[in-house]
């Protein structure tokens, strides 16, 4: 089946769906892409990330809106000729498929997707009536904008949420993909696999799929996680001829698993490096060489028992692990790259916040899922990446960053951007919407007790039963380090109940118990200013805290600027370093004094 790209364009709009878009770029006063440095956001997607982003060969980007027809809007694109910092909008005709990558040998475009409805179904698609089950592969004639061919290649529907790789200089395509089987007594989940062709896409072949072990119960999980297996895989050729793939999991890594033939057989996976929980991963090439992986550093409140609390919103399988119950790990998307093929590491970094994070309505503003997930992103000029993130219109994004921004070695914060940089919410009891919690901003910035115009971050235990967690937490990232250190203004208030201070190397919830489990290092504080490891600090007496690490079994203390002779025991060893900060209210009862945060700075 022969079809008209996208040359025919229907109508061009200026693009402004939501207008921080534009604000966060008019208070940055960014005039160029080559000013950004941080991660800035320049636009919001037309639909979520994953497959629908394309730099063209003459520079130009393109965001498709692919699936959204289901939602009953037009085919549609975002165009923008400045590397992505102005966009406009384009009209498509109501047929349109698309294709999403360009072949380094043919120079056409080609895209792999499933199709869901069956034969006979009544919805306007450029699938023929008898074709619209299964597994087909788009084919462009003359280019993105000329004509394109629909073929169906397998009979079976094969999920796909991720656009085709080249490896072998172009010679073979690789288009990760998953399916649900069953691989062993246990009842069916996901599995992580690639179709593969080595005639530019004209006909397919399809490796076997691996998966992961189920989510088991046990320590700080009364309940089973979603029993998802391996999925969202993706994949990057490695010098020595070998293809990685990343699959997200029910486990708190990602997994990885190898093949030594192109991608026709992978191996057995196992644990990676990656923390990271039922989150979509991306990693690529970059043109240099290097490899960017973007993804959710981040691990979910751990599961507790079916209450009024975690009650499913529908149904009744959540309660077992074969269905969605709640995400409470989406909030933070993170970046690192590596120089050595994967071998090591830096940065470690948030590329975006969720900007809904604290929203009371988070889980009913419509819609299905509400984070910073799936992700796409392309390079451009000048060291720099667009990327595309987030599900559900309110909080999906586009940012530019400089790479040299993840080789950063400090960072530090007076709360003049307000909380931008924290995260600090609290969860509203009770699963509402799709798979979520409403939200409450926890911790909040009062004024200085000494300083005219300058703010505080006040943590605390306010009286509020309607919250799964009571106690406040606050959140911070900085530059992965194995041996670094970090700085902390605190005062204790008088009458307050104490707190707990913890270095770890991934983003755990702000109200999470379990911070104590997963960290590096861990101080507690009580209100008495007395501390786990000696250290005595005066109640209403501004101090400063300095934790050093080298990687080895301690953490060293300094306070007030001189050496303490105080250390921290090694509670659990990191990989890559740490790059987090988390504080909270240690109060067993209601604490309206707390304690303050004046500054904090991470260096390494």
């Amino acid at each position: 089946m022969t079809r008209r790209n996208c040359g025919r364009i229907l109508a061009t709009a200026v693009f402004a769906p939501h207008s921080f878009a534009q604000d966060e770029l008019q208070a940055r006063k960014v005039k160029n892409i080559s000013d950004i440095y941080a991660p800035v956001i320049v636009g919001c997607p037309p639909c979520d990330g994953g497959t629908a982003l394309v730099r063209l060969e003459n520079g130009e980007i393109r965001h498709y809106n692919y699936n959204e027809h289901r939602l009953g809007r037009p085919p549609l694109y975002l165009s923008s000729l400045d590397d992505g910092l102005t966009w406009v909008e384009r009209q498509l005709p109501s047929d349109f498929i698309g294709a999403d990558r360009r072949s380094p040998i043919s120079g056409e475009y080609i895209r792999v997707f499933e199709y869901w409805r069956t034969v006979g179904a009544s919805d306007s698609s450029p699938i023929e009536q008898g074709d619209r089950r299964g597994t087909f592969v788009v084919r462009s004639r003359g280019g993105i904008d000329g004509t394109w061919t629909v073929r169906r290649i397998f009979p079976d529907p094969i999920h796909m949420q991720r656009p085709p790789v080249f490896i072998r200089r172009g010679r073979r395509i690789l288009a990760p993909c998953q399916t649900t089987a069953k691989f062993d007594d246990l009842p069916p989940r996901d599995g992580a696999g690639t179709l593969y062709s080595d005639d530019d896409g004209l006909s397919w072949k399809l490796s076997n799929f691996v998966t992961a072990p189920p989510h088991v119960p046990g320590g700080i999980d009364r309940g089973p996680r979603w029993q998802k297996g391996a999925c969202n895989p993706t994949v990057v050729e490695l010098r020595d001829g070998r293809v990685w793939m990343l699959a997200r999991t029910s486990q708190d890594v990602l997994y990885e698993s190898f093949s030594r033939d192109g991608g026709e057989v992978w191996e057995a996976p196992r644990p990676s490096r990656f923390y990271s929980t039922l989150t979509m991963p991306n990693m690529g090439r970059l043109k240099d060489g290097r490899i960017l992986l973007l993804w959710n550093n981040t691990t979910s409140l751990p599961e507790v028992e079916r209450n009024e609390t975690t009650r499913f919103y529908i149904g009744t399988q959540a309660n077992n692990g074969q269905s969605e119950d709640v995400f409470t790990n989406r909030d933070a998307f993170h970046g690192a790259i590596s120089e050595d093929d994967g071998h090591t590491w830096l940065g470690f970094r948030e590329v975006v916040l969720d900007r809904r994070r604290n929203a009371e309505d988070y889980a009913e503003s419509g819609g299905v899922d509400h984070s910073v997930h799936q992700n796409q992103f392309v390079e451009l000029p000048g060291g720099k990446v667009l990327v595309s993130v987030g599900q559900h219109e309110l909080h999906r994004v586009m940012v530019v960053f400089d790479l040299a921004w993840l080789y950063e070695k400090k960072r530090e914060n007076r709360f003049e951007n307000g909380l931008e940089d924290w995260s600090v919410q609290k969860y509203v009891a009770g699963i509402r919407g799709h798979c979520s919690f409403n939200r409450r901003q926890g911790c909040a910035l009062i004024e200085h007790p000494e300083r005219a115009g300058s703010k505080v971050l006040h943590i605390r235990r306010p009286k509020d039963p309607l919250l799964v967690t009571e106690n406040d937490g606050a959140v911070w990232n900085f530059p992965a380090s194995k041996a670094g250190s970090l700085k902390l203004r605190i005062r204790f208030q008088q009458g307050g109940q104490g707190g707990r201070i913890s270095l770890l190397d991934r983003w755990v919830n702000p109200t999470d118990f379990a911070s104590v489990h997963y960290a590096m290092f861990n101080l507690r504080i009580g209100g008495d200013g007395q501390s786990t490891n000696g250290l005595r600090l005066r109640p209403g007496t501004w101090h400063e805290l300095e934790f050093q690490w080298d990687g080895g079994a301690d953490c060293r203390m300094r306070l007030d600027g001189m050496p303490s002779g105080a250390s921290l025991p090694l509670n659990r060893t990191t990989v890559d370093g740490i790059s987090y900060l988390h504080l909270m209210s240690t109060a067993e009862t209601e604490d309206k004094a707390g304690f303050l945060i004046e500054s904090v700075a991470a260096a390494s």
